[in-house]
């Protein structure tokens, strides 16, 4: 039975996130449609992970199986064919042991923070836009308080299946030009909200509203941090395979 591998990209700004809901439209209930209909029987997608409602990728890795035999460059031309402006798919490939949401080694997410009162609309979609002045070097001196083996209870919204809140985060990355802050963390996996948590909690210590000892004491298991970064900020940018 062929096991085929999706790398995928997508605009989270109309989906309800990754995950199917009823009657909301979502990736992967998108995705799933558009397969159902070029095989032709029921087809269960497993998702590398689940992204909120509003949240990007720009790399996103799926898998299914099927008992029918497709060519890759077929099947790669048939779901973009098929699949709305804000889903593409990048490539196509078969691996016989092969699970999404295992078989991943890392993440990397890119938040994208405007910092101006004045409006682009050609990054609005992708960045919280803030306007007042964030103090930059703050953000920067803390960042590094995330680094490394960390309990993110207090960073995230846990579910049912989060047995394990101990995280390492093995990199993490500020850059500013001109009014674009640009944060990238990577981890093997993230918690609910724990990146944008992360983020709010750097974006509200810049504004002068957090202390760095109040992050201290969240890596602590000192309460929980009370700021979540918008959506839209939010974008998977790659996943380490």
């Amino acid at each position: 039975m062929p096991n085929y591998v999706l790398l995928l990209s997508f605009v989270g700004t109309n989906f309800h996130g990754w995950q199917i809901q009823p009657n909301l439209r979502t990736v992967q209930g998108t995705l799933k449609e558009a397969l159902e209909k070029i095989f032709q029987h029921p087809i269960k997608l497993v998702g590398c992970c689940r992204t909120d409602a509003g949240v990007h990728a720009k790399e996103y890795v799926a898998n299914f199986e099927t008992q029918k035999v497709m060519d890759k460059e077929t099947l790669l031309k048939a779901l973009n064919s098929l699949l709305p402006e804000d889903i593409g798919i990048k490539k196509v490939w078969e691996e016989e042991v092969f699970n999404a949401r295992y078989s991943v080694k890392g993440k990397i997410y890119l938040y994208r923070i405007l910092n101006t009162y004045c409006k682009d609309p050609f990054l609005e979609p992708f960045c919280w836009r803030i306007p007042y002045r964030i103090d930059y070097e703050k953000m920067l001196n803390a960042s590094h308080l995330f680094l490394g083996l960390h309990d993110f209870s207090a960073f995230a919204k846990l579910e049912e299946e989060d047995k394990d809140t101990l995280i390492k985060i093995e990199e993490l990355e500020i850059k500013k030009e001109e009014d674009l802050i640009e944060i990238r963390i990577r981890a093997r996996n993230f918690l609910r909200y724990m990146v944008r948590r992360i983020v709010g909690s750097l974006v509200y210590l810049g504004l002068g509203k957090l202390k760095r000892e109040d992050i201290e004491d969240y890596l602590k298991g000192k309460g929980k941090c009370p700021y979540t970064a918008k959506a839209k900020g939010l974008t998977l940018e790659k996943v380490i395979l």
